[in-house]
Protein backbone atom coordinates (compact mmCIF):
# COMPACT_ATOMS: atom_id res chain seq x y z
CA UNK A 1 0.00 0.00 0.00
CA UNK A 2 2.83 2.39 0.83
CA UNK A 3 4.53 1.58 -2.46
CA UNK A 4 1.39 2.33 -4.45
CA UNK A 5 0.82 5.52 -2.45
CA UNK A 6 4.28 6.82 -3.43
CA UNK A 7 3.02 7.21 -6.99
CA UNK A 8 0.18 9.49 -5.85
CA UNK A 9 1.69 11.39 -2.93
CA UNK A 10 4.86 10.76 -0.99
CA UNK A 11 3.31 12.16 2.18
CA UNK A 12 0.48 9.63 2.00
CA UNK A 13 3.07 6.88 1.62
CA UNK A 14 4.82 8.03 4.79
CA UNK A 15 1.52 8.08 6.69
CA UNK A 16 0.65 4.57 5.51
CA UNK A 17 4.09 3.23 6.42
CA UNK A 18 4.08 4.85 9.86
CA UNK A 19 0.51 3.68 10.42
CA UNK A 20 1.51 0.11 9.64
CA UNK A 21 4.46 0.27 12.02
CA UNK A 22 2.25 1.89 14.65
CA UNK A 23 -0.35 -0.87 14.35
CA UNK A 24 2.32 -3.53 14.89
CA UNK A 25 3.70 -1.58 17.86
CA UNK A 26 0.26 -1.09 19.39
CA UNK A 27 -0.59 -4.79 19.18
CA UNK A 28 2.81 -5.91 20.44
CA UNK A 29 3.39 -3.31 23.19
CA UNK A 30 0.31 -1.28 24.07
CA UNK A 31 1.98 0.71 26.92
CA UNK A 32 4.73 1.87 24.54
CA UNK A 33 2.14 3.01 21.99
CA UNK A 34 0.24 4.71 24.81
CA UNK A 35 3.43 6.56 25.74
CA UNK A 36 3.79 7.72 22.12
CA UNK A 37 0.19 8.96 22.10
CA UNK A 38 0.59 10.74 25.45
CA UNK A 39 3.66 12.53 24.11
CA UNK A 40 1.80 13.56 20.96
CA UNK A 41 -1.00 15.17 23.00
CA UNK A 42 1.50 17.83 24.07
CA UNK A 43 1.62 18.93 20.41
CA UNK A 44 -2.07 18.32 19.67
CA UNK A 45 -2.98 22.05 19.74
CA UNK A 46 -0.73 22.50 16.69
CA UNK A 47 -2.68 21.73 13.48
CA UNK A 48 0.19 19.76 11.93
CA UNK A 49 0.02 17.18 14.75
CA UNK A 50 -3.75 16.77 14.97
CA UNK A 51 -3.91 13.91 12.46
CA UNK A 52 -0.93 12.10 14.00
CA UNK A 53 -2.45 12.33 17.49
CA UNK A 54 -5.82 11.05 16.27
CA UNK A 55 -4.23 8.19 14.32
CA UNK A 56 -2.15 7.12 17.33
CA UNK A 57 -5.26 7.29 19.49
CA UNK A 58 -7.17 5.00 17.11
CA UNK A 59 -4.31 2.49 17.15
CA UNK A 60 -4.28 2.55 20.95
CA UNK A 61 -8.04 2.04 21.07
CA UNK A 62 -7.92 -0.94 18.70
CA UNK A 63 -5.12 -2.58 20.64
CA UNK A 64 -6.91 -1.93 23.93
CA UNK A 65 -10.10 -3.58 22.67
CA UNK A 66 -8.03 -6.64 21.72
CA UNK A 67 -6.50 -6.61 25.22
CA UNK A 68 -9.94 -6.43 26.84
CA UNK A 69 -11.06 -9.44 24.85
CA UNK A 70 -7.96 -11.41 25.80
CA UNK A 71 -7.83 -10.44 29.48
CA UNK A 72 -11.32 -9.32 30.44
CA UNK A 73 -11.06 -10.55 34.04
CA UNK A 74 -8.12 -8.29 34.84
CA UNK A 75 -9.71 -5.27 33.13
CA UNK A 76 -12.95 -5.75 35.08
CA UNK A 77 -10.99 -6.06 38.33
CA UNK A 78 -9.17 -2.79 37.65
CA UNK A 79 -12.40 -1.01 36.77
CA UNK A 80 -13.97 -2.19 40.05
CA UNK A 81 -11.19 -0.42 41.94
CA UNK A 82 -12.22 2.84 40.28
CA UNK A 83 -15.99 2.38 40.50
CA UNK A 84 -16.61 5.76 42.16
CA UNK A 85 -14.43 7.64 39.69
CA UNK A 86 -16.10 5.99 36.70
CA UNK A 87 -19.59 6.66 38.04
CA UNK A 88 -18.78 10.34 38.53
CA UNK A 89 -17.20 10.50 35.08
CA UNK A 90 -20.27 8.88 33.53
CA UNK A 91 -22.62 11.30 35.29
CA UNK A 92 -20.51 14.21 34.11
CA UNK A 93 -20.72 13.02 30.50
CA UNK A 94 -24.49 12.62 30.80
CA UNK A 95 -24.85 16.18 32.14
CA UNK A 96 -22.60 17.63 29.45
CA UNK A 97 -24.61 15.78 26.81
CA UNK A 98 -27.85 17.19 28.21
CA UNK A 99 -26.38 20.71 28.14
CA UNK A 100 -26.41 20.58 24.34
CA UNK A 101 -30.22 20.84 24.57
CA UNK A 102 -30.12 24.36 26.05
CA UNK A 103 -27.03 25.62 24.23
CA UNK A 104 -27.59 28.59 21.92
CA UNK A 105 -25.08 27.06 19.48
CA UNK A 106 -25.57 23.25 19.57
CA UNK A 107 -22.88 22.72 16.94
CA UNK A 108 -20.18 24.22 19.15
CA UNK A 109 -21.41 22.18 22.10
CA UNK A 110 -21.40 18.93 20.13
CA UNK A 111 -17.86 19.53 18.90
CA UNK A 112 -16.61 20.07 22.45
CA UNK A 113 -18.63 17.10 23.70
CA UNK A 114 -16.71 14.78 21.40
CA UNK A 115 -13.45 15.89 23.06
CA UNK A 116 -14.94 15.11 26.48
CA UNK A 117 -15.91 11.57 25.42
CA UNK A 118 -12.46 10.99 23.94
CA UNK A 119 -10.80 12.18 27.16
CA UNK A 120 -13.04 9.91 29.22
CA UNK A 121 -12.06 7.02 26.99
CA UNK A 122 -8.40 7.90 27.45
CA UNK A 123 -8.85 7.76 31.23
CA UNK A 124 -10.30 4.24 31.00
CA UNK A 125 -7.62 3.02 28.59
CA UNK A 126 -4.73 4.44 30.63
CA UNK A 127 -6.16 3.15 33.89
CA UNK A 128 -6.54 -0.41 32.62
CA UNK A 129 -3.45 -0.68 30.38
CA UNK A 130 -0.51 0.31 32.61
CA UNK A 131 0.29 -2.91 34.45
CA UNK A 132 3.94 -2.57 35.50
CA UNK A 133 6.37 0.01 36.83
CA UNK A 134 8.01 -0.02 33.42
CA UNK A 135 4.72 0.95 31.79
CA UNK A 136 4.27 3.90 34.14
CA UNK A 137 7.81 5.11 33.60
CA UNK A 138 7.31 4.93 29.84
CA UNK A 139 4.29 7.24 29.97
CA UNK A 140 5.89 9.63 32.48
CA UNK A 141 9.08 9.73 30.45
CA UNK A 142 7.21 10.30 27.18
CA UNK A 143 5.35 13.27 28.66
CA UNK A 144 8.54 14.82 30.04
CA UNK A 145 10.39 14.23 26.77
CA UNK A 146 7.61 15.77 24.68
CA UNK A 147 7.44 18.93 26.81
CA UNK A 148 11.25 19.12 26.84
CA UNK A 149 11.42 18.90 23.04
CA UNK A 150 8.75 21.59 22.72
CA UNK A 151 10.61 23.82 25.20
CA UNK A 152 14.01 23.30 23.56
CA UNK A 153 12.64 24.07 20.10
CA UNK A 154 10.87 27.17 21.38
CA UNK A 155 13.98 28.45 23.17
CA UNK A 156 16.07 27.79 20.06
CA UNK A 157 13.46 29.55 17.93
CA UNK A 158 13.35 26.82 15.31
CA UNK A 159 10.45 24.95 13.75
CA UNK A 160 6.94 24.00 14.88
CA UNK A 161 5.71 27.56 15.09
CA UNK A 162 2.03 27.86 15.96
CA UNK A 163 -0.45 29.57 13.61
CA UNK A 164 -0.06 33.33 13.71
CA UNK A 165 -3.28 34.28 15.48
CA UNK A 166 -3.79 37.66 17.13
CA UNK A 167 -3.08 36.20 20.58
CA UNK A 168 0.14 34.51 19.45
CA UNK A 169 1.35 37.70 17.76
CA UNK A 170 0.56 39.70 20.91
CA UNK A 171 2.45 37.26 23.12
CA UNK A 172 5.43 37.24 20.74
CA UNK A 173 5.44 41.03 20.70
CA UNK A 174 5.72 41.00 24.50
CA UNK A 175 8.72 38.68 24.19
CA UNK A 176 6.94 35.71 25.77
CA UNK A 177 7.78 32.12 24.91
CA UNK A 178 4.77 30.71 23.09
CA UNK A 179 6.00 27.34 21.90
CA UNK A 180 4.15 24.78 19.81
CA UNK A 181 1.18 25.01 22.18
CA UNK A 182 0.35 28.47 20.83
CA UNK A 183 -0.29 30.07 24.23
CA UNK A 184 2.37 30.97 26.83
CA UNK A 185 0.02 30.23 29.73
CA UNK A 186 -0.92 26.82 28.34
CA UNK A 187 2.75 26.16 27.72
CA UNK A 188 3.59 27.04 31.33
CA UNK A 189 0.76 24.80 32.55
CA UNK A 190 2.45 21.84 30.82
CA UNK A 191 5.98 22.77 31.85
CA UNK A 192 5.22 22.78 35.59
CA UNK A 193 4.10 19.12 35.80
CA UNK A 194 6.94 18.17 33.45
CA UNK A 195 9.43 19.70 35.90
CA UNK A 196 7.83 17.79 38.78
CA UNK A 197 7.78 14.45 36.97
CA UNK A 198 11.32 14.87 35.64
CA UNK A 199 12.46 15.54 39.21
CA UNK A 200 10.80 12.45 40.68
CA UNK A 201 12.02 10.30 37.79
CA UNK A 202 15.53 11.53 38.52
CA UNK A 203 15.19 10.68 42.22
CA UNK A 204 14.12 7.11 41.38
CA UNK A 205 16.61 6.51 38.56
CA UNK A 206 20.14 5.18 38.73
CA UNK A 207 23.14 5.89 36.52
CA UNK A 208 23.80 8.52 33.86
CA UNK A 209 20.09 9.11 33.26
CA UNK A 210 20.07 11.20 36.44
CA UNK A 211 22.36 13.77 34.84
CA UNK A 212 20.20 13.92 31.71
CA UNK A 213 17.05 14.44 33.77
CA UNK A 214 18.77 17.18 35.78
CA UNK A 215 19.65 18.96 32.54
CA UNK A 216 16.05 18.52 31.37
CA UNK A 217 14.77 20.19 34.54
CA UNK A 218 17.13 23.12 33.98
CA UNK A 219 15.92 23.63 30.39
CA UNK A 220 12.29 23.38 31.49
CA UNK A 221 12.77 25.97 34.25
CA UNK A 222 14.32 28.42 31.80
CA UNK A 223 11.41 27.85 29.41
CA UNK A 224 8.95 28.39 32.26
CA UNK A 225 10.51 31.73 33.12
CA UNK A 226 10.50 32.71 29.43
CA UNK A 227 6.73 32.19 29.21
CA UNK A 228 6.39 35.05 31.74
CA UNK A 229 3.24 33.31 32.94
CA UNK A 230 1.88 34.45 36.30
CA UNK A 231 -0.27 31.36 36.42
CA UNK A 232 2.77 29.19 35.76
CA UNK A 233 4.74 30.74 38.61
CA UNK A 234 1.75 30.38 40.96
CA UNK A 235 1.51 26.72 39.90
CA UNK A 236 5.18 26.25 40.83
CA UNK A 237 4.54 27.66 44.30
CA UNK A 238 1.51 25.39 44.73
CA UNK A 239 3.49 22.36 43.54
CA UNK A 240 6.36 23.06 45.94
CA UNK A 241 3.95 23.45 48.87
CA UNK A 242 2.17 20.22 47.90
CA UNK A 243 5.50 18.42 47.64
CA UNK A 244 6.52 19.60 51.10
CA UNK A 245 3.29 18.13 52.46
CA UNK A 246 3.26 14.75 50.67
CA UNK A 247 6.96 13.94 50.16
CA UNK A 248 7.60 12.31 53.51
CA UNK A 249 11.27 11.83 54.24
CA UNK A 250 12.23 14.01 51.28
CA UNK A 251 11.15 17.43 52.50
CA UNK A 252 14.73 18.71 52.74
CA UNK A 253 15.38 17.59 49.17
CA UNK A 254 12.14 19.23 48.03
CA UNK A 255 13.04 22.54 49.66
CA UNK A 256 16.53 22.36 48.19
CA UNK A 257 15.17 21.64 44.71
CA UNK A 258 12.66 24.46 45.10
CA UNK A 259 15.44 26.86 46.09
CA UNK A 260 17.52 25.84 43.06
CA UNK A 261 14.52 26.26 40.77
CA UNK A 262 13.81 29.69 42.24
CA UNK A 263 17.44 30.65 41.68
CA UNK A 264 17.30 29.60 38.01
CA UNK A 265 14.12 31.60 37.45
CA UNK A 266 15.54 34.61 39.33
CA UNK A 267 18.71 34.57 37.22
CA UNK A 268 16.63 34.52 34.04
CA UNK A 269 14.49 37.45 35.18
CA UNK A 270 17.55 39.43 36.27
CA UNK A 271 18.89 39.02 32.74
CA UNK A 272 15.49 40.06 31.31
CA UNK A 273 14.22 42.90 33.53
CA UNK A 274 11.46 43.81 31.10
CA UNK A 275 9.80 40.45 31.78
CA UNK A 276 9.81 41.12 35.51
CA UNK A 277 7.99 44.42 34.95
CA UNK A 278 5.25 42.56 33.14
CA UNK A 279 4.74 40.22 36.09
CA UNK A 280 4.47 43.20 38.41
CA UNK A 281 1.80 44.87 36.27
CA UNK A 282 -0.97 42.36 36.95
CA UNK A 283 -3.24 44.93 38.59
CA UNK A 284 -2.75 47.58 35.92
CA UNK A 285 -3.51 45.33 32.93
CA UNK A 286 -6.26 43.40 34.78
CA UNK A 287 -4.53 40.12 34.02
CA UNK A 288 -4.42 40.92 30.30
CA UNK A 289 -8.19 41.16 30.33
CA UNK A 290 -8.88 38.04 32.39
CA UNK A 291 -10.64 39.97 35.13
CA UNK A 292 -13.18 41.26 32.62
CA UNK A 293 -13.78 37.76 31.27
CA UNK A 294 -14.16 36.45 34.82
CA UNK A 295 -16.68 39.19 35.61
CA UNK A 296 -18.74 38.24 32.55
CA UNK A 297 -18.57 34.56 33.54
CA UNK A 298 -19.78 35.36 37.05
CA UNK A 299 -22.70 37.38 35.65
CA UNK A 300 -23.58 34.49 33.37
CA UNK A 301 -23.52 31.98 36.23
CA UNK A 302 -25.74 34.25 38.33
CA UNK A 303 -28.41 34.17 35.63
CA UNK A 304 -28.10 30.43 34.95
CA UNK A 305 -26.77 29.03 38.25
CA UNK A 306 -28.00 25.45 37.89
CA UNK A 307 -27.60 24.62 34.20
CA UNK A 308 -25.23 27.21 32.75
CA UNK A 309 -25.57 28.39 29.15
CA UNK A 310 -24.48 25.13 27.57
CA UNK A 311 -21.17 23.49 26.81
CA UNK A 312 -18.76 25.65 24.76
CA UNK A 313 -21.27 28.49 24.63
CA UNK A 314 -19.57 31.09 26.82
CA UNK A 315 -18.10 32.92 23.81
CA UNK A 316 -21.46 32.67 22.03
CA UNK A 317 -23.38 34.35 24.87
CA UNK A 318 -20.76 36.56 26.55
CA UNK A 319 -21.63 39.65 24.48
CA UNK A 320 -25.01 39.79 26.21
CA UNK A 321 -23.41 40.65 29.57
CA UNK A 322 -21.37 43.78 28.80
CA UNK A 323 -24.06 46.42 29.23
CA UNK A 324 -24.45 46.11 32.97
CA UNK A 325 -23.05 48.72 35.38
CA UNK A 326 -19.28 48.66 35.75
CA UNK A 327 -16.53 49.30 33.25
CA UNK A 328 -14.94 46.59 31.11
CA UNK A 329 -11.66 48.00 29.76
CA UNK A 330 -11.09 44.85 27.71
CA UNK A 331 -14.60 44.63 26.26
CA UNK A 332 -13.09 43.76 22.85
CA UNK A 333 -12.18 40.32 24.26
CA UNK A 334 -15.89 39.76 24.86
CA UNK A 335 -17.51 41.40 21.82
CA UNK A 336 -15.01 41.85 18.96
CA UNK A 337 -12.76 38.85 19.64
CA UNK A 338 -14.76 36.53 21.92
CA UNK A 339 -12.47 34.54 24.20
CA UNK A 340 -12.90 31.61 26.53
CA UNK A 341 -13.03 32.45 30.24
CA UNK A 342 -9.33 31.70 30.85
CA UNK A 343 -10.33 29.96 34.07
CA UNK A 344 -11.25 26.28 33.89
CA UNK A 345 -13.53 26.31 36.93
CA UNK A 346 -15.36 29.53 36.09
CA UNK A 347 -15.92 28.29 32.53
CA UNK A 348 -17.40 25.03 33.82
CA UNK A 349 -19.66 27.03 36.13
CA UNK A 350 -20.79 29.46 33.43
CA UNK A 351 -21.39 26.77 30.79
CA UNK A 352 -22.58 23.76 32.81
CA UNK A 353 -23.80 25.34 36.04
CA UNK A 354 -23.31 24.20 39.61
CA UNK A 355 -24.18 20.61 38.64
CA UNK A 356 -21.49 20.42 35.97
CA UNK A 357 -18.82 22.08 38.09
CA UNK A 358 -19.60 19.81 41.06
CA UNK A 359 -19.35 16.66 38.94
CA UNK A 360 -16.14 17.91 37.32
CA UNK A 361 -14.56 18.62 40.70
CA UNK A 362 -15.69 15.20 41.96
CA UNK A 363 -13.90 13.50 39.05
CA UNK A 364 -10.77 15.61 39.56
CA UNK A 365 -10.83 14.95 43.31
CA UNK A 366 -11.17 11.21 42.78
CA UNK A 367 -8.24 11.20 40.35
CA UNK A 368 -5.96 13.13 42.71
CA UNK A 369 -7.07 11.01 45.66
CA UNK A 370 -6.16 7.88 43.69
CA UNK A 371 -2.55 9.07 43.45
CA UNK A 372 -2.49 9.65 47.23
CA UNK A 373 -3.94 6.21 47.94
CA UNK A 374 -1.49 4.58 45.54
CA UNK A 375 1.44 6.26 47.30
CA UNK A 376 0.26 4.92 50.67
CA UNK A 377 -0.15 1.39 49.33
CA UNK A 378 3.26 1.39 47.66
CA UNK A 379 4.86 2.76 50.83
CA UNK A 380 3.23 0.09 52.97
CA UNK A 381 4.45 -2.58 50.54
CA UNK A 382 8.03 -1.28 50.67
CA UNK A 383 7.91 -0.02 47.06
CA UNK A 384 9.58 3.30 47.83
CA UNK A 385 10.38 4.31 44.26
CA UNK A 386 6.81 3.70 43.13
CA UNK A 387 5.52 5.58 46.19
CA UNK A 388 7.71 8.53 45.19
CA UNK A 389 6.41 8.40 41.62
CA UNK A 390 2.80 8.33 42.87
CA UNK A 391 3.44 11.36 45.08
CA UNK A 392 5.09 13.06 42.12
CA UNK A 393 1.96 12.48 40.03
CA UNK A 394 -0.13 14.01 42.84
CA UNK A 395 2.12 17.08 42.96
CA UNK A 396 2.07 17.37 39.16
CA UNK A 397 -1.74 17.29 39.27
CA UNK A 398 -1.75 20.05 41.89
CA UNK A 399 0.49 22.14 39.65
CA UNK A 400 -1.60 21.78 36.50
CA UNK A 401 -4.87 22.28 38.40
CA UNK A 402 -3.49 25.50 39.89
CA UNK A 403 -2.42 26.71 36.45
CA UNK A 404 -5.99 25.94 35.32
CA UNK A 405 -7.09 29.01 37.30
CA UNK A 406 -5.68 31.06 34.41
CA UNK A 407 -6.54 28.91 31.38
CA UNK A 408 -9.56 27.01 30.10
CA UNK A 409 -8.11 23.50 30.05
CA UNK A 410 -11.12 21.43 31.01
CA UNK A 411 -11.14 19.44 27.74
CA UNK A 412 -7.37 19.40 27.07
CA UNK A 413 -6.17 15.85 26.43
CA UNK A 414 -2.80 16.27 28.16
CA UNK A 415 -4.47 17.45 31.37
CA UNK A 416 -6.63 14.32 31.39
CA UNK A 417 -3.56 12.17 30.77
CA UNK A 418 -2.00 13.64 33.92
CA UNK A 419 -5.20 13.09 35.91
CA UNK A 420 -5.47 9.48 34.67
CA UNK A 421 -1.99 8.62 35.98
CA UNK A 422 -3.24 8.60 39.59
CA UNK A 423 -5.92 5.94 38.98
CA UNK A 424 -3.44 3.98 36.84
CA UNK A 425 -0.97 3.89 39.75
CA UNK A 426 -3.69 2.89 42.19
CA UNK A 427 -4.69 0.05 39.87
CA UNK A 428 -1.09 -1.14 39.81
CA UNK A 429 -0.82 -0.89 43.60
CA UNK A 430 -4.00 -2.94 44.09
CA UNK A 431 -2.93 -5.54 41.51
CA UNK A 432 0.39 -6.04 43.27
CA UNK A 433 -1.37 -6.59 46.57
CA UNK A 434 -4.05 -8.90 45.13
CA UNK A 435 -2.69 -10.34 41.87
CA UNK A 436 -5.14 -11.79 39.37
CA UNK A 437 -4.30 -15.21 38.04
CA UNK A 438 -3.92 -15.30 34.27
CA UNK A 439 -6.75 -16.92 32.33
CA UNK A 440 -6.00 -20.55 31.48
CA UNK A 441 -5.89 -21.52 27.81
CA UNK A 442 -6.31 -24.90 26.20
CA UNK A 443 -3.46 -26.31 24.17
CA UNK A 444 -4.11 -28.04 20.87
CA UNK A 445 -1.60 -30.69 19.86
Amino acid sequence: MAGVAVVADGRVAVVVALGTLGAVLALRDLPLMLAVWCGLTVFSRHPDFGLATSAAGLLVLGSWLAQVRADSARVRAVLRVHRSLLIMLGLLLVWLTLSVAWARDPGAAEGELLAWYLNAGAVVVLTTSLQTARDLRLVLGAFVLAVLVAAALALAGVGLEPPQTADVIAAATEGRLVGVVGDPNFFAALIVPAVVLASVLRSTTRGSARLLLAAAVLVLLVALAATQSRGGLLAVVAAVLAAVVVMRGRRAAVLGAGAVGLLVVAVWFSANPGSLKRLQSAEQDRGNGRQDLWLVASRMSEQYPLTGVGLENFAVRSGEYVRRPGGLPYVDLVVDRPHVVHNTYLQMLAETGIVGLTLFMAVVGAAVSSARRAARRFQAAGERDLATLARGVLVADVGVLTAALFISAQATATVWVLLALGPAMLGLACARRHPIAPRSTARLD
